[in-house]
């Protein structure tokens, strides 16, 4: 009898970091949306809020400065995933390619 149904011996198995790296890929993507909002929210108080509001301005200054954390982590999750444990120079070269 003949099967048509591929040989699941033959067929190679996942590359364990190629799914790695399409999932982070997808998260990153799906993460830089909702910060790019709070990024653009954070950039109009800035814009906005007097001077005298200190303790305002200094959460302020958090938010801001935990976006820029988050989007760090994530570009250096990518570039470890594309090129492993290449130098940080290569990694920073990266960064400044992709702005």
């Amino acid at each position: 009898m003949l099967s048509i149904a591929p040989d699941v011996r033959s067929v190679p198995p996942p590359d364990d970091d190629q799914q790695l790296s399409a999932v982070v890929s997808v998260l990153v993507h799906d993460l830089r949306q909702p910060l790019s909002v709070i990024e653009a929210c954070a950039d109009y108080l800035d814009l906005v809020l007097p001077e005298a509001d200190r303790r305002t301005r200094q959460q302020l200054h958090l938010l801001q400065q935990q976006v820029c954390d988050a989007n760090r982590i994530m570009h250096e999750a990518l570039v470890k995933l594309h090129f492993g444990d290449a130098p940080r120079a290569m990694a920073a070269g990266a960064s400044m390619g992709a702005r």
